[in-house]
């Protein structure tokens, strides 16, 4: 049964040894551990392997639901001892994050953000909104940081007055031919040189946001 549980979990390297069904709540909890083959451990700041391990806890994350059954993962981590940097919590590609969530499980509510409202997706997921708005942060973080973007050619730099008070904005968009549209990539409250330099530093940066 552990395999076929296995099987619909569906996390790569790691393998179900344990479940418990609770009716009542409706919950579904699965315990993981690594599978036999999979014992390279990296360190999360440096990226080196390391081979000597400290610790072994259990971290409890919410994932995917399973039908009408909300799913929750108990993964057996390892503290370990990196050279360089010290006492670490290994590196998990399905546990981006210190949250208590996996990574398909944010992929999902980000994915959700894109169409509605985060107080609806609050209401969909059973979370609270500003934990909602968190998770939705760091799924565009991740995906900032996996964007490839083209090499700049044309940028845009313009002003708006808004008052006595804050007098000028300085924004600027880059033109993208292909799509004929320009992508927001800053604003200045200040209206001088050094604005113009950060909007041309922010241009050749990736962009913090998808566009529309």
């Amino acid at each position: 049964m552990q395999t076929d549980w296995t099987k619909v979990l569906g996390w790569p390297g790691y393998r179900v040894y344990d479940y418990q069904i609770d009716e009542a709540h409706r919950l579904l909890t699965l315990r993981l551990r690594r599978k036999r083959g999979n014992r390279k451990l990296t360190c999360p700041q440096c990226g080196r392997r390391v081979h000597d391990i400290r610790a072994v806890y259990d971290r409890k994350v919410r994932d995917l639901p399973c039908f009408e059954f909300q799913t929750v993962a108990v993964v057996e981590c390892y503290r370990i001892r990196c050279p360089e940097c010290g006492v670490k919590a290994e590196r998990n590609p399905q546990l981006p994050s210190k949250a208590p969530y996996s990574k398909r499980f944010e992929d999902a509510v980000g994915q959700a953000c894109e169409g509605a409202a985060a107080r609806q997706v609050a209401r969909r997921m059973r979370l609270a909104e500003s934990t909602v708005r968190a998770i939705d942060l760091r799924y565009l973080e991740r995906w900032e940081a996996q964007r490839r973007l083209p090499p700049l050619r044309q940028m845009g730099v313009d002003e708006i007055y808004k008052g006595k008070r804050e007098k000028f904005l300085t924004g600027s968009a880059i033109y993208r031919r292909a799509s004929r549209c320009g992508l927001a990539r800053s604003v200045s409250a200040r209206r001088s040189t050094n604005s113009f330099a950060a909007s041309y530093g922010a241009a050749n940066a990736k962009p913090s946001r998808r566009p529309a």
